[in-house]
């Protein structure tokens, strides 16, 4: 296939930087080292590095060694190197070999991140880990990693915009294939329609609290994760900080009661979780542009024919 050799130009485009492509995950890096189709031309001596490495046969046989084993390498065969095996591919005499040769890791870098990015990143670390234990894992490949060989190729011929990042989202998936056949587990990983939000969760809480102390502290607490991760998916989900959140929920729960009831601010105040009326009035002002008093007078003839006083 002519666009095999066209990875031989990404190749020497790409590889006498630090890295070819790097797929950004908000947990972890996943960083693609080295990508090159490799022949029967091109010796490959006994070496060792302390990153991942793919061998994917596409025509001929030829043999990989590590670890005192030795294995054959088919088309549609693969087989992933564990970090710091010493390990060569052999080819044959006057033999016709060409495969394809990856070198990957994936590099952790935020602790403050979402419960399902993190899990994310322990299942594929796990499943690296698994083939570190064993120095190498063989894997039969079946038509849809062929697919994304020829995807990546055809990425790499045609230079179409943004076809650096698609290479590299492409190489991802290819090593996430591979990971399945290798630990064939459910993910832990809940889609987003399964995993309950945790700025909603939050913010539930705060709905079914609001008559009480509520500190973004408390909520980190229940949630199992920092402070400022609790602000940042606030102001991602809802546009605005936890604090200035609680607040709007406290405001929207004094106006039902200034417009339903008779109730006094003072006595509002305390039904919302805050001190004093003069606490509610500043902050009612500052967000509704009115006092509680004017927006009860405003809003009166929208009240409820049982308005009452509580006694309580």
């Amino acid at each position: 296939m002519e666009a095999f050799i066209m990875l031989k130009k990404y190749h020497s485009e790409h590889i006498y930087y630090d890295y070819v492509t790097i797929l950004s995950f908000p947990c972890f890096d996943f960083v693609v080292y080295y990508a090159e189709q490799m022949d029967q031309t091109i010796p490959v001596f006994p070496h060792r590095h302390n990153l991942y490495e793919i061998f994917y046969g596409l025509a001929g046989t030829s043999s990989f060694s590590c670890g005192g084993q030795v294995t054959p390498l088919k088309p549609g065969t693969a087989i992933i190197v564990g970090k710091n095996q010493k390990h060569r591919v052999i080819y044959e005499p006057q033999s016709s070999v060409s495969y394809f040769a990856l070198i990957f890791d994936i590099t952790f870098k935020n602790t403050n991140c979402l419960i399902p990015d993190k899990q994310e990143y322990d299942e594929i670390k796990a499943a690296l880990e698994q083939i570190d234990l064993k120095k190498f894992t063989y894997i039969d490949c079946g038509s849809s990693e062929d697919s994304l060989i020829q995807y990546i190729y055809e990425e790499v011929e045609q230079h179409g915009i943004g076809w650096n990042s698609i290479v590299g989202s492409l190489f991802y998936r290819l090593c996430i294939n591979m990971l399945r056949k290798i630990r064939p587990v459910q993910s832990q990983v809940r889609t987003p329609s399964g995993y309950q939000n945790i700025a909603l969760i939050a913010s539930k809480y705060i709905h079914a609290n609001y008559t009480d102390e509520i500190t973004i502290d408390m909520i980190a607490r229940q949630l199992n994760v920092s402070p400022r991760h609790v602000n940042r998916l606030f102001n991602d989900q809802f546009g605005a900080s936890f604090a200035h959140t609680v607040n709007i929920i406290r405001m929207e729960y004094a106006k039902q009661y200034l417009i339903s009831t008779n109730d006094s601010i003072e006595r509002i105040a305390a039904r919302v979780g805050l001190p004093s009326g003069k606490a509610m009035t500043k902050l009612f002002k500052a967000q509704e542009k009115i006092s509680p008093a004017a927006y009860r007078t405003a809003h009166r003839t929208a009240a409820s024919p049982n308005s009452r006083q509580d006694k309580r």
